[in-house]
């Protein structure tokens, strides 16, 4: 049993003290009297030391429980210090290594730059295919698979401020019969500043935003079709889809958007081919006449609670000829457009104003006018399902579009479905029903499913 316990128990205090009093020698010269008064004295001085030494001990048990509640906290302080020192070393060296690899990545993509000429340009490209089902024959067509465009898009670098873009695509006829070849865009551009690129070359007319935001590859596009007012010149549009000439573009930063432009100074367009299978032509040799075209858009892109929304208006003149005759019309369109884009929609709203003035004849000025509008939603950037509207007015009095195959009043609705396979690739899937008007006066309606395969590399 421990001393202290001992020390502290009362009737051992009593024990030690009688011990004292029988130990005392018996032949004393003291009277008994004060040997005892002595005694009891003596056992008041020892119980009080008893006292004192308990209390001392329970003093000592006290520091004791403290020493080692504090010696076990030191422990696990020592313990989790020692944990958070190897966790950060740890850390420590991952970030060394990450360093160690971000410095590597940094060291080839130099040396690739530095080599990019030795190794060539990357080259991109789009493709499609697909299938079409009419309900009545067109261009002496009807039904059947059909092979899409074979589209090769480079972009070299020539420094810090020479740009380059050049689109080359191969393509069938409405017929299937021959495979054209056609430099859609070559442009080569010089940066000054954010507020002005200039380029010189052949380039997308900048008109609306359909033109500009989606070329000749179709996994772009939302769609199968183009709104078909704003096709392509060879197939069918009834708009200079392209420009040879310089173009102007830049942008700048407003309190609560951006304003952009693009304007365009270009070669005029020509009207050439048989009668009733006249397209236009872009002119990429040189004018057919002294008018040059002139055009472009402004637009307003808005920013924090309207991020996604923006709106605009394009502008275009030019005269052109209809190759064979002394037919001339100066082409004067006016108009306006609306995007809204964001994560979830795609609203995409064109307007275009026209007011030809026949500069070969007495039939004084045009008006006529068509536009569209296009809606889609997007689930999780995977399926998209969209819809469309598109009309046109044309007056038939105006040489420009009694010239034009396309050149005819009509209305087309659009339903359609896009799947993203891939973030590179896309099925999608469209239903079209159209009423064209003939020269005659009379209406040619038909309706046509499409599903196209459209990829890109």
């Amino acid at each position: 049993m421990p001393i202290q316990r001992l020390v502290r128990s009362k009737p051992l205090q009593i024990a030690v003290a009688v011990s004292l009093l029988f130990s005392l020698p018996a032949s004393a010269a003291q009277s008994d009297k004060e040997r005892i008064a002595e005694l009891e004295k003596k056992l008041e001085r020892s119980l009080a030391v008893i006292d004192k030494l308990s209390q001392r001990v329970d003093q000592l048990e006290a520091q004791k429980a403290i020493v080692a509640k504090v010696s076990e906290s030191d422990a696990e302080t020592r313990a989790k210090m020692s944990e958070s020192v190897k966790q950060a070393t740890e850390v420590s060296q991952q970030q060394v290594a990450r360093i160690d690899q971000l410095e590597k990545n940094l060291v080839q993509v130099s040396e690739l730059s530095a080599k990019k000429r030795e190794l060539g340009l990357p080259l991109h490209g789009f493709a499609d295919v697909g299938y079409v089902h009419s309900s009545k024959v067109i261009d002496g067509r009807k039904s059947g698979f059909a092979l899409g465009n074979l589209d090769f898009y480079l972009t070299p670098e020539f420094g810090d401020r020479i740009k380059s873009l050049f689109e080359l695509t191969f393509e069938f006829n409405e017929k299937g019969d021959a495979v054209g070849t056609d430099l859609e865009r070559l442009q080569i551009g010089y940066t000054f500043n954010d507020a002005l690129t200039l380029w010189a070359g052949r380039v997308h007319t900048p008109y609306g935003y359909w033109n500009t935001a989606f070329h000749h590859g179709a996994q772009l596009q939302p769609s199968i079709s183009r709104p078909k007012m704003i096709a392509f010149e060879d197939q069918g549009g009834i708009l200079p889809a392209h420009s040879v000439g310089l173009m102007a573009s830049g942008a700048t930063k407003l309190q609560g958007g951006r304003l952009e432009y693009d304007v365009v100074l270009a070669n005029g367009s020509r009207i050439v081919g048989e009668p009733g299978e006249q397209i236009l032509d872009y002119n990429a040799g040189k004018d057919d006449n002294s008018n040059k075209g002139f055009g472009g858009n402004v637009r307003y892109r808005f920013s924090g609670n309207l991020d996604g929304l923006t709106v605009g208006a394009h502008a275009l003149t030019q005269q052109i000829n209809q190759e064979g005759t002394e037919n001339k019309t100066e082409l004067n369109m006016l108009g306006g457009f609306v995007v809204f884009d964001n994560d979830d929609w795609e609203l995409i709203g064109e307007y275009y104003k026209f007011r030809n003035k026949d500069l070969s004849g007495n039939t004084g000025t045009h008006n006529s006018w068509t536009g569209f509008l296009h809606a889609g939603y997007r689930f999780n950037d995977l399926i998209q399902p969209y819809a469309r509207l598109e009309k046109a007015s044309l007056d038939q009095s105006d040489n420009y579009f009694a010239a034009l195959k396309s050149g005819r009043s009509y209305n087309r609705q659009i339903l359609g479905l896009r799947y993203n396979l891939s973030p590179i690739s896309a099925l999608k899937f469209e239903l079209g029903q159209t009423n064209e008007k003939q020269v005659n006066g009379a209406d040619f309606k038909y309706n046509e499913t499409r599903v196209q395969f459209a990829v890109r590399f």
